[in-house]
């Protein structure tokens, strides 16, 4: 089968990389010629290579002029297209949202499958955000996908369709590893990897951690600098900011310290890939309840939902899986199991083939 991934932009990292660099690899392996189209390409080297190395063909937009302003990115779509438009594609699989997404698929009606993959929440917010054109596109494709079944019943109502398929993000397992006991002497660590923007909620981890009842919790962050400064986080003595990773051992490494994983988004979320990445480690993590966000709270022990509207609930719970993560009473092995079942690359891969394919 041959695919073309279209994907509006890939940054350095972050969880809609994660899933597209992870798709074509996983495409790739099963024996399919995979041709990766973006926009606005910044993916970091690692992650390319990974993509070169397993004969994903790289039809990418990485110079700063041509993705500088939104009509370039779309001039340079168009001539992309055109590039292709003598070879002949099974399935076009797009995924982010905006007037190119609407292009590609508009390009190839008719001439290939069209599967787009919407992976933000589709409330109100969301849905304000879309041009008409990539609404109409949605309607018009063969198949719309997105990551959690809370959105699916959001979606089929904003575009008005009743055949809006879940299937749930690709995301890279990570070495199990269980949560070992803290001695009472010790700091628990608590932290977060990602984008370092105040939408992912790093304003709450900086006042959590002045918080005298948390004085026994060290708060590490990883991210490229971007609306925070490494200076931002200096005056915070129980912080520290361990800057960016772009390799698999740096993810594993950042994973390993961790004992809590911290997401106290105040944004849209799909189904959060940091939440995926934490569980497949057998972690435990805190997260607002956005988006896809419930659907992963299997655990009452080691998934905690809260409200960033209670600042005591918010401190209750760090206290509480803090305590927990002492007594060494997360149950690592059944995270795990929960991740494998679900979202390991073995349960997802018919799911996606039956989709592309357009299988019953």
């Amino acid at each position: 089968m041959r695919v073309l991934v279209y994907s509006a932009q890939m940054e350095s990292i972050g969880g809609i990389e994660s899933h597209v660099v992870e798709f074509c690899l996983h495409l790739s392996k099963a024996g399919h010629r995979i041709t990766l189209m973006s926009s606005r390409f910044a993916l970091n080297a690692n992650a390319t290579h990974l993509l070169r190395e397993a004969g994903v063909e790289l039809l990418v937009n990485g110079r700063r002029w041509s993705s500088g302003s939104p009509w370039r990115k779309w001039l340079w779509t168009v001539l992309s297209l055109l590039r292709v438009a003598h070879r002949p594609f099974d399935v076009v699989y797009t995924n982010g949202q905006g007037r190119n997404v609407a292009v590609v698929l508009g390009w190839f009606k008719g001439r290939a499958r069209r599967v787009h993959h919407h992976h933000t929440s589709c409330d109100q917010a969301d849905i304000a955000t879309w041009p008409r054109a990539y609404a109409r596109a949605m309607k018009r494709a063969d198949a719309v996908v997105v990551c959690a079944e809370f959105i699916r019943g959001r979606m089929q109502a904003a575009i008005d369709r009743a055949d809006v398929s879940v299937v749930y993000c690709f995301s890279p397992q990570l070495i199990p590893g269980a949560t070992s006991p803290t001695q009472p002497d010790t700091r628990v660590v608590f932290g977060y990897f990602g984008r370092l923007i105040p939408e992912k909620g790093i304003d709450w981890i900086l006042r959590l951690s002045e918080e005298p009842r948390l004085a026994h919790i060290a708060w590490r962050i990883w991210g490229a600098e971007s609306a925070y400064r490494a200076s931002d986080f200096q005056s915070y003595d129980r912080v520290e900011y361990r800057g960016p990773f772009s390799t698999p051992e740096g993810h594993r490494s950042a994973v390993a310290e961790l004992q809590c994983f911290c997401l106290f988004s105040t944004h849209p979320e799909g189904l959060p890939l940091s939440l995926l990445e934490i569980m497949s480690a057998g972690k435990p993590w805190i997260a607002t309840s956005q988006g896809g966000v419930p659907e992963l709270s299997h655990d009452p022990d080691a998934c905690l939902l809260v409200s960033l509207d209670d600042y005591a609930a918010v401190v209750a719970a760090c206290l509480a899986m803090s305590e927990r993560i002492i007594a060494g009473r997360i149950d690592a092995a059944r995270q795990i199991a929960f991740y494998r079942s679900r979202f390991s690359a073995a349960a997802l891969l018919p799911a996606w083939m039956n989709l592309l394919q357009g299988a019953a």
